[in-house]
């Protein structure tokens, strides 16, 4: 994989800023070309960076999961622009592949639910919980990754 500076103007994330910064609990913001009728489209999802690797857990006949089957390309983008510090992200193109492992997916949604939640006590966490046995995970390659804090 290929890093790259996002802005000529900013200063790019290292290895380990980036690891710190893709370990929060950001949005990554998902385009994929909706299978249904080739148009560009956006999700923000909750997700989890694992060894190089984009974790995603989606509905299994959902419109991610049914177009990423049909064409693998993606762009992706996490940034922040918190009160107090820079703003900063990362962007870039991969590569997905649908995984309908229902396990797999269920243990994803448990991860992402307390990372995002903070636990799965809640009537709101169980929720998403129960959506994690008929889910996916879309796995997302990194082909390029450009990273930027100003």
């Amino acid at each position: 994989m290929r890093f790259l500076l996002a802005d000529r103007t900013a200063r790019p994330l290292g290895r380990k800023e980036l690891g710190k910064f893709l370990a929060k609990p950001n949005i990554l913001r998902l385009a994929i070309i909706d299978e249904r009728d080739g148009w560009p489209i956006v999700h923000p999802v909750w997700y989890h960076y694992k060894a190089g690797k984009f974790l995603i857990a989606t509905d299994r006949q959902g419109v991610k999961a049914r177009s990423l089957r049909k064409n693998p390309h993606v762009y992706f983008l996490v940034d922040v622009s918190p009160e107090n510090s820079p703003p900063m992200g990362v962007r870039g193109k991969g590569l997905a592949k649908v995984i309908d492992d229902p396990d797999y997916a269920a243990k994803l949604t448990k991860q992402n639910t307390i990372r995002y939640m903070g636990n799965i006590e809640g009537e709101k966490a169980k929720e998403v919980m129960e959506l994690g046995k008929n889910s996916s995970v879309v796995e997302i390659k990194p082909v390029y990754m450009a990273t930027w804090k100003f």
